[in-house]
């Protein structure tokens, strides 16, 4: 994510869950930046990160843009400009959009605080796959701060000032207020026009064009990024550590979000029947579909199954097993500690791995694959990253499970793969739904396999060992 140029964020720990604040340049919290950290906290560890970054990153461009911790209103004219803008700044950059508008400026003189800002904040183009979940972050703050803004228009009734429910009017109403603190009146105006930006926009930051939505054709060099099947074991192989091995096959053969299988505890694995649970709050994989002895096993949270493809899921457990044995720290007694994995590297052996940074995730997958000589994935992407193996999976599903090789029955149903993906829309599922093409060799084999005398088995698309032959 990029620094701060207003704020510095700084991670703390509240009740014994790590959160954020976010500090102006005198050192004062932002309220409405640390009530968002505290209503994310069911969340995945890895996602509550991300959402931090995010709003902290739209917080210092609001800042920037003067429509943000500052004494005078802005009007719902310059807000919403404010705001329309954002999204395409995180789409451009700065460099490509302050050339833009500066080359306008003639036409357009109006638009100069969007250049200055860009020039001043000087951020990279977001990646479009990162695009939908920064704009939930940010919306999902807005709608939060929706309440802050209505209490604060509360108190500002309490204290006997004289507004009209706006933002305008409780700004003018604090200016010469002496019932409220100086401090109370600075995270008033704040969450007021957070709180205002929903009412003047109730669909919130929107996508802007030439961003690939669920429902739009998805370009050939965007759709292929399953991790190839062949080269599993081989990067398996390459690891450096038995943690980073069983961590790549679980993912792989399950599917999960890197997210969910760092937030793993040792009680929602089954070694003896090879099963993974995950943590589903909204029921969204297999949920209800829990025995009672498993659903009293967890009392009552929240967890589903994981369907683990073979022979990954058994090479899993193999690998699980030596990292437990060889590189595992058993936590301190009374700790909450009980993460499956941790890291085991010398200087933070032992903390719980979901603290690392993506970048530290996948600079150890980037060069396992260098050493087993995985094949880049083309198109515009030139590494390969661990949300590929979520994607192999997918593609795996949707195309190459054996589910009656006799009758030539390949693949589940989209809606199928949907609950085993865990998406909340079948349009996110929609995109691992295409015929590969050892798929369309697989049907037209049959016509050739009198002929040529050929096994069947050969064109099945199943994961196999090194040195077992090629899938065809």
């Amino acid at each position: 994510m990029p620094s701060l140029k207003n704020f510095t964020r700084r991670k703390t720990e509240k009740l014994g869950e790590t959160t954020w604040e976010l500090h102006d340049e005198h050192g004062v919290s932002v309220e409405a930046f640390s009530y968002f950290c505290k209503k994310n906290n069911d969340y995945a560890f890895a996602t509550k990160k991300r959402y931090a970054e995010v709003v902290a990153a739209f917080l210092d461009y609001l800042t920037e843009a003067k429509a943000f911790g500052v004494s005078s209103a802005p009007t719902k004219q310059y807000l919403n400009a404010v705001i329309d803008a954002y999204p395409v700044l995180l789409r451009d950059g700065s460099e490509d959009l302050c050339r833009r508008v500066s080359a306008s400026l003639k036409k357009n003189p109006e638009d100069k605080w969007l250049a200055d800002v860009s020039h001043a904040l000087n951020r990279k183009p977001l990646a479009p796959a990162s695009f939908s979940n920064s704009i939930a972050a940010i919306n999902r703050f807005l709608r939060l701060s929706e309440s802050l803004a209505t209490e604060a228009f509360e108190l500002a009734t309490i204290r006997g000032l004289d507004h009209s429910n706006t933002f305008p009017s409780l700004i003018a109403a604090l200016s010469g207020a002496e019932t409220v603190s100086a401090s109370e009146k600075r995270n008033m105006r704040m969450n007021s026009v957070l709180g205002s930006v929903l009412r003047f926009r109730q669909e919130g930051l929107t996508r802007p064009r030439r961003l690939i939505n669920p429902s739009e054709p998805i370009p050939m060099e965007s759709r292929n990024r399953d991790f190839p099947l062949d080269y599993v074991f081989p990067l398996a192989d390459a690891a450096s550590s038995s943690r980073d091995k069983a961590l790549w096959l679980l993912l792989a053969a399950s599917g999960i979000r890197i997210s969910e299988a760092l937030n793993l505890r040792w009680s929602d694995i089954e070694t003896g029947s090879q099963k993974v649970y995950v943590l589903d709050p909204k029921a969204k994989r297999l949920g209800g579909d829990l025995s009672a002895g498993v659903q009293q096993r967890f009392k009552g949270r929240e967890t589903s199954m994981t369907y683990l493809i073979q022979p990954f899921r058994e090479a899993f457990f193999v690998a699980l097993e030596q990292y437990f044995k060889n590189e595992y720290v058993m936590p301190r007694a009374g700790t909450r500690n009980d993460y499956v994995f941790q890291y085991v590297e010398s200087s933070s052996r032992g903390k719980p791995y979901v603290l690392a940074s993506d970048a530290a995730f996948n600079k150890s997958f980037r060069a396992a694959c260098d050493r087993a000589s995985v094949p880049a994935p083309g198109g515009h992407k030139k590494y390969w990253t661990l949300h590929s193996l979520r994607h192999l999976y997918g593609v795996y599903m949707v195309n190459d499970l054996p589910v009656n090789p006799e009758k030539n029955h390949f693949g589940l149903n989209m809606a199928e793969v949907q609950v085993l993906m865990g998406h909340k829309s079948i349009r996110s599922t929609q995109i691992y739904a295409r015929k590969k093409r050892r798929s369309i060799e697989r049907i037209l084999s049959r016509a050739d396999k009198h002929i040529l005398g050929l096994d069947e088995g050969q064109f099945l698309a199943i994961p196999r060992h090194p040195g077992e032959g090629s899938n065809g």
